[in-house]
């Protein structure tokens, strides 16, 4: 009984490890917002789509948020969490969108706060 108990154990730490593999290998970035300021936790974003971005989020100002950039059947998706209203979460669906697949992938990381 005891072993079946550890196996279950580590198929399920296993299954875990491979969830979150498999979550950040179709992660493009991981932006954090705070009090209308912008930055990239993880990942990169073009310098241009990223300057949009920090527009749409200074007006209104957004005190706290969390956008995660996925690829999903070969396109950005925009995982939104915190303070945005509806018009922001598709303005910034907007601006990310407006970019090829391609070039928001190749992207190098940027790891700057918006003033």
């Amino acid at each position: 009984m005891e072993a079946f108990a550890i196996t279950i154990a580590v198929l399920l730490l296993a299954g875990g490890a491979l969830y979150w593999t498999a979550r950040n290998a179709v992660t493009i970035a991981v932006i954090d917002i705070r009090r209308g300021k912008i930055r990239v936790k993880r990942g990169g974003i073009a310098p241009r789509v990223l300057a949009d971005m920090g527009d749409v989020v200074r007006r209104p100002r957004v005190e706290r948020a969390t956008i995660r950039i996925v690829r999903e059947r070969g396109f950005a998706k925009l995982h939104m969490s915190g303070d945005l209203k509806d018009a922001q979460m598709q303005q910034l669906r907007n601006v990310v969108g407006s970019v090829p697949l391609a070039k928001l992938v190749n992207a190098r990381r940027r790891d700057t706060k918006k003033r």
